[in-house]
């Protein structure tokens, strides 16, 4: 799980500075396409004044570049190919390489390569000369770099803190989880520990009678080596059950096989009804319920189930099976006409060795572990399973199933 939210974290990281690159970048291109749309409407509003005055045209582009204040270049290209600058400004105007240029850039401004880049627009003038008006393009060539370095910059500064902020959340997160689950660890091998020890008590005093020959009657030894022997079989039964449990908290797969789940609950029905004869038993078992899963967990969890009813409930209780198939899921419904649970109970989180009513001794009521397995088998199948009251008076046990 951890792993799975540090990977949340870098693909969030990753996808945040594509999407700042991608926004930052257009932001920076139109930013230089809105300055050089400025230089070119600086460029034309010459053109068109020297439109507007044919007969003066070279007085007109320098008087409408000295009235507008505008840094722009004005040369004049004769039809034989010499030019000569007539109107200076910062560009270091190299001039054109060919009057194939000049004609070129009569319908709208282009830009020139050069050593010092420039654009320039040109326009026929009395005589079949040629008029050029240039601008400077290395400022905006300069203003353009230095965008993208701020954007480039600011990228990282950004990533930067959004990595430190996710380590440093994933990493408190991660602490919570630590001490939860530790403590979940510590109250699981205590409640384990003193499960265990109860039997292992009992065993040891046993054994030290048997071999000190306090016990001389033979119905006294009987009853020693029967009351060990439970005890060792209850033992085994814990020990098979958190390995049960420790087997569903591992990460690796579970194989799963299409199983029709009315089947495989009927088989166990009759099992139980076979050494339950004194209980009325209602089945309605929908056909059709196929879901992919463990035959294995499965069996295991109807069977906690009906133990469950076994131990906790009166001889005579009536018990409910219900299957129905729903869209895309299956509803298990185990009920009993025992006496329930506590009301707190039926909110409460199924944890391993939780007892819901303290009343429940270890002799009937076994490690607490049942309650634990049929949660951890339902959330193997991605499932959903909820403790309510019963229609018959118990408790209700319902299991929802992905098909």
């Amino acid at each position: 799980m951890r792993r799975s939210r540090s990977k949340y974290a870098v693909i969030s990281i990753f996808v945040t500075t594509i999407l700042s690159g991608v926004i930052g970048g257009f932001a920076t291109i139109d930013a230089k396409n809105s300055d050089l749309r400025e230089l070119d409407r600086s460029i034309n509003l010459v053109i068109e004044r020297v439109k507007a005055y044919p007969a003066e045209a070279i007085s007109a582009a320098v008087f409408t570049v000295d009235e507008e204040i505008l840094d722009l270049t004005l040369s004049l290209v004769t039809k034989e190919g010499d030019e000569t600058v007539i109107n200076e400004s910062q560009l270091i105007y190299p001039g054109i390489s060919s009057l194939e240029l000049a004609k070129e850039a009569i319908s709208e401004p282009i830009s020139v390569d050069a050593e010092n880049p420039f654009r320039l627009r040109t326009i026929q003038i009395a005589g079949g000369d040629y008029l050029i008006v240039a601008a400077d393009l290395e400022r905006l060539e300069l203003n353009f770099r230095s965008n993208l370095k701020n954007l480039v910059g600011f990228t990282l500064a950004a990533n930067a803190l959004a990595i430190f902020i996710s380590l440093f959340l994933l990493k408190r997160h991660n602490r919570g989880l630590d001490a939860k689950a530790l403590e979940r660890m510590q109250r699981f091998l205590g409640d384990a520990s003193h499960e265990l020890r109860t039997p292992l008590t009992v065993i040891k005093g046993y054994s030290e009678m048997l071999s000190k020959g306090q016990m001389g009657d033979v119905v006294d030894r009987a009853r020693a080596f029967s009351r060990v022997n439970s005890e060792i079989e209850r033992m085994e039964n814990l020990i098979h059950d958190l390995l049960l449990l420790a087997e569903l908290g591992e990460s690796r797969p579970t194989t799963f096989e299409e199983i029709e789940l009315a089947e495989l609950i009927q088989a166990q029905v009759n099992d139980f009804q076979l050494f339950n004869n004194e209980r009325k038993i209602e089945i309605l078992l929908d056909a059709n319920c196929e879901i992919k899963g463990s035959r294995e967990y499965l069996n295991r969890l109807i069977q906690n189930c009906l133990s469950n009813i076994v131990r906790h409930t009166p001889a005579d209780a009536p018990v409910s099976i219900t299957l129905k198939g729903r869209g895309k899921r299956v509803t298990l419904i185990i009920e009993d006409g025992g006496p329930g649970l506590p009301e707190s109970a039926y909110q409460s989180e199924i944890a391993a060795m939780n007892r819901f009513d303290p009343s429940r001794s270890r002799d009937r009521g076994g490690s607490g572990l049942g309650l634990s397995i049929i949660a951890a088998i339902v959330q193997e199948h991605n499932g959903k399973m909820e403790l309510r009251k019963s229609d018959l008076g118990g408790l209700a046990v319902e299991v929802e199933l992905p098909r």
